[in-house]
């Protein structure tokens, strides 16, 4: 049987990432693999490897060694800017929102849009009436239900700024979003609405690495799961053939990758 045709192109690999700090070695050949059109789950113990692997991917690291491609094409990026640059986003555990802002200032931040003419190139006078119809837009394509784009980000709950945070890099990325823990410290109800919104951005196009603690929220959203361990990639896995605590058993180590049945392991 031909798989290949079944099998979704690949958006981002990564082969033998190296990353060291003095002596310690935080990434130890590490090998990553981002297919098109999925919600890739990226797990692993503390020390495991992973917030240096999307450090790497995100450029907010260099690695030492290994290289990196997107869409086929090596790159090697020296800042997060470079990495924002080719069209992947990312939305951090701390959210980086500025709580005094609107939302629709939020989600220019960094990105403001100028008036056209003098009043733009000379007094760089904003375009605001822009921005606003623009945020109206991108939310209301990911169907964020928030009253008003010019209600301060402080009047929100954890979970709408959350969802801020998360339309921002949706509206911008054109290749790749990153998420770094986003449904820590919420609710269950808040949670669910940013996991909703997360199966959103990917309906959309944009595949999306999920980085998660909350084992629960990975099986319930998650395509494939990117196991790392001791610095490398342990194991890929199937989240609908393998159960939670086998996933755990792998993840902590108790499991051997060897031992891990064929059926379980993702392609």
């Amino acid at each position: 049987m031909n798989t290949s045709a079944a099998t979704p192109a690949l958006v981002m690999q990564a082969r033998g990432l190296v990353k060291r700090y003095g002596q310690v070695t935080a990434l130890d050949g590490a090998d990553f693999e981002l297919r098109a059109g999925e919600i890739l789950a990226v797990i692993g113990d503390n020390g495991a490897g992973k917030s240096s692997l999307i450090k790497c991917l995100s450029g907010a690291t260099v690695p030492d060694e290994g290289t990196i491609e997107l869409d086929g094409r090596k790159i090697a990026f020296r800042s997060p800017i470079d990495a924002r640059r080719a069209g992947i986003e990312t939305v951090y555990q701390d959210l980086a929102v500025a709580p005094a802002m609107t939302i629709a200032e939020n989600l220019f931040l960094g990105r403001e849009i100028r008036r056209p003419g003098f009043m733009g190139n000379f007094l760089r006078m904003l375009d605001k009436k822009k921005m606003l119809a623009m945020s109206i837009e991108r939310m209301n394509e990911l169907k964020v239900g928030i009253r008003s784009m010019n209600q301060a980000v402080e009047t929100l709950s954890g979970g709408q700024r959350q969802c801020v945070a998360v339309s921002r890099a949706a509206a911008f990325a054109q290749h790749v979003v990153i998420m770094d823990e986003p449904t820590a410290a919420l609710g269950v109800k808040e949670g669910n609405m940013v996991l909703e919104l997360i199966r959103r951005v990917r309906d959309k196009g944009l595949p999306v690495v999920l980085i998660s603690h909350n084992m629960p929220h990975v099986f319930e959203v998650a395509d494939r799961i990117h196991v790392a361990r001791l610095g490398k990639r342990a194991a890929v896995l199937n989240p609908k053939k393998i159960s939670m605590s086998d996933t755990v058993a792998v993840m902590t180590g108790a499991m051997k990758p060897e031992n891990i049945p064929a059926e379980c392991l993702a392609h």
